[in-house]
């Protein structure tokens, strides 16, 4: 009798537990590391929007390489950076492949402010300011 008593509390005391432990999930507290530490000097393309290179490619060398020595990877999209490259230098890859870059060639490396007007599709002659501006009294709806 004591042996179902003591194993009838400790299943209540089970069924009482189980919702509490399942209901319990961890989470996690990010940390917002503020940029007080001056590392936007140290890369010419952030501290200048209308920076732009040129740069004579190496044999062996990459794109990878080159996005990662002028503009690094903290602060930029790969990805974008490199089809901007592909963009304005069409000749020195093979069927503007950005896998497939000749040694040899000189690679010009665009400025941010080309970089923008590239991916918004903005005419030549309208500045980002002026883009921007025309869509401040826009409303767009995103979702569904």
């Amino acid at each position: 009798m004591k042996v179902t008593y003591f194993l009838i509390l400790k299943l209540i005391s089970i069924i009482i537990l189980i919702p509490t432990l399942v209901l319990s999930e961890p989470f996690v507290v990010l940390e917002y590391r503020s940029n007080s530490n001056n590392e936007n000097l140290d890369n010419p393309f952030i501290s200048d929007a209308n920076y732009s290179l040129k740069h004579k490619v190496k044999k062996n060398e990459t794109l990878t390489e080159i996005i990662q020595k002028y503009y690094g990877f903290k602060y930029f999209n790969r990805d974008i950076i490199s089809l901007s490259i592909v963009h304005y230098n069409k000749r020195a890859f093979v069927r503007k492949n950005p896998n497939f870059l000749f040694a040899g060639k000189t690679l010009y490396l665009p400025s941010l402010n080309e970089i923008k007007t590239l991916v918004l599709k903005l005419p030549k002659k309208q500045t980002i300011d002026e883009s921007f501006s025309d869509r401040k009294s826009q409303i767009y709806f995103f979702g569904g």
